[in-house]
């Protein structure tokens, strides 16, 4: 992980993985931890979820690791949400929690083929 100083943001360089620890905590337990990460960048518009399925653990620590590789292209991402649903259903959610980071790299590492030209005949 490279540190940045541009607002205290986390910035991750290809290879890097983004680790993500969580503390949680309900007296019916813990079933499911959703996250979702969207990015920020111009160039390229892509969500990022993950699922942690736990065994109704009443107070645990969740770990979601990000490996910042194809998946992850360039560009800041933020947390749209954390939800975490307990041991009866229940359900909470915590939109835009304040987790992000930066991923670095040049645009193009990102940037899918471009089309050049087309015809019909």
């Amino acid at each position: 992980m490279a540190e940045t100083k541009t607002n205290e943001i986390p910035a991750f360089r290809h290879g890097d993985t983004v680790r993500i620890e969580l503390h949680v905590q309900d007296d019916s337990g813990v079933s499911l931890v959703e996250v979702r990460f969207r990015n920020e960048s111009v160039e390229s518009v892509k969500s990022i979820y993950r699922s942690v399925t736990l065994e109704n653990d009443a107070d645990a620590f969740v770990v979601i690791d990000l490996y910042v590789g194809d998946e992850l292209s360039p560009g800041e991402y933020v947390c749209e949400y954390v939800a975490l649903t307990d041991g009866k259903g229940n359900k909470s959610l915590y939109a835009a929690p304040g987790i992000e980071f930066r991923v670095e790299g040049s645009a193009e590492e990102g940037r899918g083929p471009t089309l050049l030209d087309w015809s019909i005949a």
